[in-house]
């Protein structure tokens, strides 16, 4: 089998995976750190963090950065899909590196901060709007090359 066959179904499945989880992320878990106790707060902070890594950060990783081999060596659609994906990619990428991660290293380094908090909540923002377009644009890709 061709990557080009293969590639684009396992960019929909792990797109819509990421999605899922983003949004559960951004209605659910970030405001949920707010209603944790400030004598709980780091060990919380610590337990989230070290079971988030398969399910939720390599994936997430994984889907901001697979638009370029996408792009490269998936099946051929309209270059603009391929450069709005690859856009979005790195919006959903430069949020979560030049934002999430400080902000959650501060939450775990110094405990609850209704103010860290409320920035992890607003600046995530950007990240699942892209991620949201992301997975618009892998319907639009799949509808391409199924034609």
């Amino acid at each position: 089998m061709m990557a080009g066959q293969w590639i684009l179904p396992v960019w929909v499945a792990l797109v819509f995976w990421v999605l899922g989880q983003i949004w559960f992320c951004q209605i659910v878990v970030y405001p949920v750190f707010a209603k944790v106790g400030e004598a709980d707060y780091v060990a919380y902070h610590r337990f989230y963090s070290r079971r988030i890594a398969l399910p939720v950060i390599l994936p997430g990783f994984a889907s901001l950065l697979a638009p370029i081999p996408l792009a490269l060596w998936g099946p051929p659609v309209p270059g603009w899909m391929s450069a709005a994906n690859i856009a979005a990619g790195a919006v959903g990428l430069a949020v979560t590196v030049l934002l999430a991660i400080p902000r959650h290293n501060r939450l775990e380094r110094t405990g609850r901060d209704a103010a860290v908090i409320a920035e992890l909540v607003r600046s995530n923002w950007p990240r699942t709007l892209s991620i949201t377009v992301q997975a618009g644009i892998a319907l639009g890709m799949l509808s391409q090359a199924t034609r």
